[in-house]
């Protein structure tokens, strides 16, 4: 017998006859699972971050002919949080694109083709093929789009200008990056892609590191946004983003989610989707 069965056994019945009407509470409390992400739970984050996706894609008049939905995306490669633990968040990813949700807003976005290649070769070849294009913006329009784009994703602007002082600098590389120091300075190419960014605050939970408050990236051949990264949440005007009623969702179980049909699932969204 353990300690625990020992005092039940001893005490119990003595407390259960002093005290006819006593109650004994439970002496553990209930668990709560905050890892928990149903299926159906993650259906209607998944609708709800698409079409945030397709508003951001409007909005920054990116060149995307479709709307995007969970049939012409990369399912296994997207995610949705834990909403006990993390609130709402997760990520969308596309062939082309990849939209990331914290802190119940959309907080990164970038275009796969202008990550950095896996490999040294690569990254040259990049640099080399974007080097010969030549760019349809400067530096002052980089910022007036910068600005028009952030105003209509619903950042409060003129907080982040008060606020942060704002550094614009021009993507470049060494031509000749194997020779000496002297050698290398000669031969800076410059690309045709703008970086602005706002300010520097301690990155969450890691005060040692900074990130800008806002960034945004801008590909001058086409001007596109490129890259797009909010880190003071703060300065985010719309209403948090959430699926309404979580802990009603996240009682249907998977083996009942499975079997909804097609109209049952789209009812599901209208009615937890916010």
């Amino acid at each position: 017998m353990d300690g625990l069965q020992s005092f039940e056994a001893n005490h119990l019945p003595l407390i259960a006859c002093s005290f006819p009407d006593f109650k004994m509470p439970p002496l553990f409390g209930t668990v709560t699972n905050k890892l928990l992400i149903t299926a159906a739970y993650k259906y209607v984050a998944m609708a709800v971050m698409l079409t945030n996706c397709n508003l951001f894609v409007q909005q920054t008049h990116l060149p995307l002919d479709h709307q995007l939905t969970q049939t012409n995306i990369i399912l296994s490669r997207c995610s949705v949080s834990p909403p006990r633990l993390m609130g709402f968040g997760g990520s969308i990813v596309t062939e082309k694109y990849f939209f990331g949700f914290g802190h119940d807003h959309m907080a990164n976005f970038w275009q796969w083709e202008f990550r950095n290649a896996s490999s040294s070769e690569g990254i040259r070849q990049q640099h080399e093929r974007w080097s010969e294009l030549t760019s349809q913006v400067g530096t002052n329009e980089v910022r007036q789009f910068a600005l028009n784009w952030l105003t209509d994703l619903g950042v409060d602007v003129t907080t982040l200008e008060k606020k942060y002082p704002c550094k614009i600098t021009q993507r470049f590389f060494y031509q000749n990056a194997n020779g000496e120091l002297e050698t290398q300075s000669k031969a800076v190419v410059m690309l045709p892609i703008y970086e602005i960014s706002w300010g520097s605050i301690p990155l969450r939970g890691r005060p040692e590191y900074n990130l800008p408050a806002a960034t945004m990236t801008v590909f001058g051949p086409t001007k596109e946004l490129i890259e797009y990264h909010l880190f003071d949440d703060s300065l985010m005007l719309r209403p948090k983003l959430a699926v309404k009623d979580p802990e009603k969702l996240l009682t249907i179980t998977n083996e009942e989610f499975y079997k909804f049909d097609e109209k049952q699932r789209s009812n599901l969204v209208k009615q937890f989707a916010p």
